[in-house]
């Protein structure tokens, strides 16, 4: 039996070697995880006050959607920081890719008085609604 001889490609090695620096650059400048200890309650849980939105800016109108027209409410789901911060906002029901965007973009500058648990801030769960009406 003849041994068998492996000869390696270059440019696969190369590759191979960026893919793997590349992987290990891409976790470090992901945004540092929240606190795991972090308990995010549902909004409706007993003994949970609801968060209330303090700053709420309007939505951006895409050129695309305006001049097709495009009308209606995108839902998302949040969650709402024991700092009343938003985090982790994801679209729940879409209307159009560019408004579903410009949702994302809004809400993540909301701001709320942070939900309470025992007269403490804590971080809660929130369906959100953001409207987009042509005018």
């Amino acid at each position: 039996m003849t041994p068998t001889r492996f000869r390696l490609n270059p440019t696969v090695v190369l590759a191979s070697t960026l893919a793997l620096l590349l992987s290990g650059t891409a976790l470090l400048a992901q945004d540092p995880p929240q606190s795991p200890s972090e308990i995010v309650y549902g909004q409706f849980d007993p003994g949970i006050t609801r968060a209330k939105v303090v700053y709420q800016p309007n939505p951006e109108y895409s050129d695309r959607a305006a001049r097709k027209k495009i009308q209606g409410t995108v839902l998302l789901s949040i969650i709402v920081t024991a700092d009343g911060t938003v985090r982790d906002p994801q679209v729940t029901r879409s209307l159009d890719k560019d408004l579903d965007k410009n949702a994302v973009e809004c809400v993540k500058k909301w701001k709320f008085e942070p939900a309470t648990r025992d007269g403490k801030s804590v971080a809660t769960h929130v369906a959100v609604e953001v409207s987009f009406h042509v005018q």
